[in-house]
């Protein structure tokens, strides 16, 4: 059953006997394979990729994280500040009640002053004891 077998093309002759489809069997079963190897390689860039979505999801949650934690202590730094500059308000208010302090202030501050009284502006005093430091 020994047989020719001529491939057109290339001018190859190949015999048709028992050896030659074996071996031609086991070439095509080493092609079947390599398909295989590469719908496993294409599955495991699959599940890579499915992997990193979650992690640079994480990853920016945890940026927005740092950036509402350093946010929250910058308003916390500013809430002290004004919480010490409405004390100093509130303190500004309670003097400005008193009708004695009123008196000094206006006298401080616009050189105001009773008939036959001399004023001498002092530079420091020139406020009226009212403060507007923080």
């Amino acid at each position: 059953m020994k047989r020719r077998v001529v491939i057109a093309n290339k001018k190859i002759v190949r015999l048709n006997n028992e050896y030659t489809t074996q071996q031609l069997n086991q070439m095509q079963e080493v092609t079947h394979k390599n398909p295989k190897r590469r719908y496993l390689a294409m599955i495991l860039i699959v599940i890579i990729l499915v992997m990193m979505l979650p992690t640079i999801n994480l990853i920016k949650s945890y940026q927005v994280l740092q950036s509402r934690r350093t946010l929250k202590i910058k308003s916390e730094k500013q809430s002290a500040q004004l919480d010490r500059q409405l004390a100093i308000k509130k303190a500004n208010v309670d003097k400005l009640q008193d009708p004695t302090f009123i008196e000094k202030y206006a006298r401080a501050k616009y050189l105001y002053s009773k008939d036959g009284e001399k004023v001498f502006p002092i530079s420091e005093l020139s406020d009226g004891g009212v403060t507007d430091k923080k």
